[in-house]
């Protein structure tokens, strides 16, 4: 069984998407370099907030910035909070913000016929079938009715 993935997309002000796989325990978010997304917006903090895995999925927390976190329209606060598929997340008032599941699509193992099985060309039962030449005796006829004539 595949493991679950998660996407975070974030909306940017100015209508930028951006697309990120969340395969690290914990993906911090803010206007400074040392964070693993930088949001250079000037409502962002500098460390913002936090997405982490868990066994439950993906949630969040906001790490005390200063215009906050909202959660489905409402300030979060400092408790973390989970995220599922239509959540609505604004971080620092402008940065729009939802988490995807992802489902991996892989190559299925190839499956043998069962024995026994085969599959039958089918003829247009209308249309004459037309016969069959061997074009290798085609060309020996043809090439002895040249030698005839000689």
């Amino acid at each position: 069984m595949p493991e679950t993935k998660h996407c975070l997309i974030l909306t940017q002000p100015d209508g930028s998407v951006k697309h990120y796989l969340i395969a690290a325990e914990r993906v911090t978010v803010g206007r400074s370099d040392g964070n693993a997304i930088v949001l250079d917006w000037e409502t962002v903090s500098g460390t913002h907030c936090e997405f982490r895995k868990t066994e439950k999925g993906i949630e969040i927390v906001d790490l005390g910035s200063t215009n906050g976190t909202q959660f489905n329209g409402k300030e979060m606060g400092d408790e973390p909070r989970l995220v599922s598929e239509g959540d609505s997340v604004v971080i620092g008032l402008k940065v729009k913000a939802r988490v995807v599941v992802l489902e991996e699509l892989v190559k299925p193992a190839e499956k043998k016929p069962a024995s026994g099985a085969t599959t039958q060309k089918l003829r247009d039962l209308k249309q004459p079938q037309a016969p069959s030449i061997n074009p290798v005796a085609a060309a020996v006829a043809k090439a002895s009715k040249g030698r005839r004539g000689a």
